[in-house]
């Protein structure tokens, strides 16, 4: 039973490594999170400052990697 509850956890360990291995590395902070994507740097931070009543004054805009002209916007929650 032991065993079987160490190959679990192991097992979880390593899904949680692959899963944040392959997480996008835009993000400045563990606690930003992606919320949209849009054409343009402008139209990026007019989407964050339009939403700061929902996720407040913190918010990124960067560019989104292997997509050039695209821009995501992350979001603290």
């Amino acid at each position: 039973m032991l065993k079987r509850l160490g190959v679990m956890v192991g097992t979880a360990v390593a899904t949680a490594g692959l899963l944040f291995a392959s997480a996008p590395s835009a993000a400045a902070d563990p606690f930003f999170f992606p919320r949209s994507h849009h054409s343009s740097l402008a139209e990026c931070r007019a989407a964050g400052d339009a939403g700061r009543h929902l996720w407040g004054v913190l918010y990124l805009c960067r560019p989104f990697e292997g997509k050039p002209g695209v821009y995501v916007l992350w979001t603290r929650i």
